[in-house]
């Protein structure tokens, strides 16, 4: 039910569009007009020679899908596109190893078209990509000698020989160079003192922008040699001035570069860039001029340039063709960035050291070998619309212009849809190149914006259809000075049309609108056949002063939203643009990329955004209704057991031995960066180990409109983020040691109590000897025989 009530609205928006044609048509009154309107066609000559002035006034210019059968034959205008083929060289074989002697790889195919378009009508093109083998490439090292990066440099030379073998095994047509800069010799950036500017850093060389150490060569040794022998300098700021010798490298003839080759600069570094605007604390203010300024293979203009832009960069790395990769010890989140503002460009973290530069390469030059993307320089006077077919049995992805994970021998087909959106004033002829960063399709486009009948000898002057008074072109008058209407026969001088033949009743006839029966609409005044329109209102202008200007203006008053153009009250609306008034994106803005479908089969689109429905309780979200959220816990916990089991070989199924139930289609990639623009929503669980596996996952609704179950595009980022292991070792010495500390504390702590205890002890002993009554010699324990009683009454008695 879904899919008929999206076929009728679509079939409804077809009839919307061919009603404003029809009403756009008639409104032309010149052929070259009438052709360069978008569905068309121009008749100059009628079978019936009768016809009357007000048919051929609605008749000359009609929709293509009018038959015009009282169109003389030969007469009717409607050109079509034309495309030609003019150059398809075929590709290069693959079993073939390139040599010196090559002087084209062709991956690309057709090279050369030419084209001819008509305005608004998309011309549809083939493009053919196949990977050759053994591609040249030209490698230039472009490093960073500040002090910071002395053992970098040391690193370099010495992997210099594998890097070249690292070439070798890649291509045999490879060649190597290497290039330094520090930051332009002007304060702030430099110590410009006489102490400094000799040894800025003690043993250092004096300090410079740029240098080209050594152009591109096939020589490992020699590259070794040469960045072992260059000397590090000093500067004062922490950013460099990488950007001068970047723009520099990119497009000085010194450097080498081949015409055919894969070009690549390694930018290498640990600090972060000077940029457009920072000359300006040294006194540089002029903009970069993206120009070579290099004498004796230094940048001498550094005082004089300023840095060049991240935009520079960007336009000048696509125009060479240049691949540019970020090598880094430092910053990696600016450079991240960076990665993502040049489109041709990539990062990588290098060792404190740089000793791990040979895989960093490896795996860069993968990734951009492996990748091929289109791209073109059509300006705003074309529409391009890109789809890709990346395998030969895989489906035609829309509005997609790269494929990844290309090898030799795969045949990738693109598909293009050109447009033009203007016929060029000047008329000249225009050159659209379509590109890798290898290889070009030029196009060579020619416009239909004239018609055959506007030529001079088709022309007839003082014509009987325009009263002698003007010159038939292409079936209307083109009236001499001093006289106007549709045939010619009125003159200006005499507004009131009193001078022509026709009567005045004639005249006004022929201002009444037929659709209101009103003379000029009630907006204009009849002057010889003629409305004149206006007065107080500029905004009301056609024939019967039938059309408003303010039947096409926006609530902020702009015409057509300023997406379309104004015919006679009604908006025809710039490609990718709808509504009355052309206030919304059309549907291909509800549309995911990588599908084909409007929100993705789960809501419909209103003015370029998705209403998600709610199905059976079950709801949708997401920009294009590409989500579940209600689904089963959501999707991440629905494929959680199955992308564990599949790829990681550990979880539930995995211990049951159901990884065959799976039911999924999922790939192991290096990273998830860039899923999420696509649409992928990104998961990040937890296993049972306490490790994070994450995974995106896509709605693939081509897939899944012949399965009948919603199918999804599962991509798994190959690495866990794990903890770090617990320290055993060192919890297991620190767990004895703590025991030993803890026993020799007790002992010392019960040796301090028991002497204190002692010495209380003895010293009380000492003090109860001391005050004994008693002899020495005498025997407490003996008793004397007798006892002695004495009477107080008799104190002097003596016993006896």
């Amino acid at each position: 039910m879904l899919r008929w009530w999206v076929l009728v609205i679509v079939l409804g928006a077809m009839v919307v569009v061919e009603v404003k044609s029809q009403q756009g048509c008639p409104e032309q009154r010149t052929c070259a007009d009438c052709i360069q309107t978008p569905g068309c066609q121009w008749c100059t000559k009628f079978r019936n020679d009768t016809q009357t002035q007000e048919e051929t006034t609605v008749y000359h210019c009609q929709v293509q899908s009018y038959s015009m059968n009282n169109c003389e034959p030969g007469y009717l205008e409607n050109p079509a596109n034309q495309a030609t083929v003019t150059q398809n060289e075929p590709f290069t074989d693959i079993k073939r190893k390139a040599s010196a002697a090559d002087s084209n790889i062709i991956q690309i195919s057709p090279q050369k078209m030419k084209l001819r378009l008509r305005k608004g009508v998309a011309q549809s093109i083939n493009i053919n990509y196949r990977l050759a083998t053994d591609y040249p490439v030209d490698l230039y090292y472009l490093m960073d000698l500040s002090n910071s990066m002395k053992d970098d440099k040391e690193s370099v030379a010495n992997v210099g020989i594998q890097l070249a073998e690292l070439l070798s095994n890649l291509t045999s047509q490879y060649r190597l160079g290497f290039g330094s800069f520090v930051d332009k010799v002007l304060m702030p950036y430099v110590d410009t003192s006489p102490s400094k500017i000799n040894n800025p850093c003690g043993g250092c060389a004096p300090p410079y922008s740029f240098i080209n150490h050594l152009s591109l060569r096939n020589s490992a040794q020699l590259f070794t040699d040469t960045v072992r022998n260059a000397q590090i300098s000093g500067n004062m700021d922490s950013p460099e001035g990488g950007f001068d010798a970047l723009m520099q490298a990119m497009v000085c003839n010194q450097i080498g570069w081949r015409q055919q080759a894969r070009k690549i600069i390694v930018f290498s570094t640990d600090a972060k860039f000077h940029y457009a605007g920072a000359g300006r604390l040294g006194g540089v203010v002029e903009p970069n001029d993206e120009q070579c300024h290099m004498t004796n293979n230094m940048y001498t203009d550094y005082d004089k340039y300023d840095y060049p832009s991240i935009g520079q960069i960007n336009k000048v790395a696509k125009e060479h063709q240049i691949n540019i990769i970020f090598a880094v010890t430092g910053h990696v989140d600016i450079y991240q960035k960076l990665h993502e503002l040049v489109e041709t460009s990539s990062y990588g973290l290098l060792n404190a050291d740089s000793s791990n530069v040979i895989d960093l390469v490896r795996d860069q030059y993968q990734k951009l070998s492996s990748a091929v993307s289109l791209s073109d320089d059509s300006g705003s006077e074309f529409r391009m619309e890109y789809s890709a077919q990346c395998t030969d049995k895989g489906p035609l992805l829309p509005n997609t212009a790269s494929c990844s994970g290309v090898q030799p021998g795969d045949n990738i087909k693109f598909h293009l849809n050109i447009t033009a959106n203007e016929c060029p004033s000047d008329g000249v002829t225009r050159y659209v190149e379509v590109q890798t960063l290898q290889d070009k399709l030029v196009l060579e486009i020619d416009f239909e914006c004239s018609c055959s009948c506007d030529s001079v000898e088709h022309n007839i002057p003082k014509s009987e259809n325009c009263s002698e008074s003007g010159t038939l072109v292409c079936g209307v008058c083109r009236c001499d000075k001093d006289f106007r209407g549709e045939k010619c026969q009125c003159s200006k001088n005499n507004v009131d049309g009193s001078d022509v033949s026709d009567s005045q009743d004639s005249d006004s006839a022929r201002c009444i609108n037929p659709n209101d029966g009103k003379m000029c609409s009630g907006r204009g005044t009849c002057s010889c056949g003629t409305c004149i329109c206006g007065g107080n209102d500029p905004d009301v202008y056609g024939t019967y002063c039938n059309c408003n200007l303010r039947n096409c203006k926006s609530g902020t008053g702009v015409l057509c939203s300023g997406h379309g153009k104004c015919q006679c009250n009604n908006c025809t609306c710039d490609p990718g643009y709808t509504g009355t008034k052309c206030e919304c994106q059309d549907s291909s803005a509800c549309i995911a990329q990588g599908s084909n479908e409007e929100c993705s089969g789960h809501g419909s689109c209103e003015c370029g955004q998705c209403k998600c429905w709610k199905e059976n309780e079950t709801t949708y979200t997401g920009r294009f209704c590409e989500d579940c959220p209600t689904c089963k816990g959501g999707r991440c916990l629905e494929f959680r057991d199955c992308v564990q089991c599949e790829h990681f070989n550990s979880g539930p199924l995995s211990q049951d031995g159901l990884c065959d139930t799976c039911n999924i289609t999922s790939s192991l990639i290096d990273s998830l960066k860039g899923q999420e623009a696509g649409g992928a929503k990104r998961c990040n669980v937890v296993d049972e180990d306490g490790c994070i596996f994450s995974f995106t996952y896509r709605y693939n609704s081509e897939q899944s409109l012949g399965s009948g179950t919603p199918l999804y595009d599962i991509y798994v980022q190959r690495e866990k983020q794990c903890p770090p292991p617990p320290p055993v070792l060192a919890i297991s010495f620190g767990l004895i040691a703590g025991i030993v500390a803890i026993g020799v504390l007790t002992l010392i702590i019960w040796k301090i109590f028991t002497s204190i205890h002692d010495r209380r002890e003895y010293a009380k002993f000492e003090k109860e000897r001391e005050n004994a009554k008693w002899a020495a010699e005498g025997n407490r324990l003996y008793v004397p025989p007798k006892t002695t009683f004495q009477n107080p009454a008799f104190a002097q008695q003596e016993a006896r």
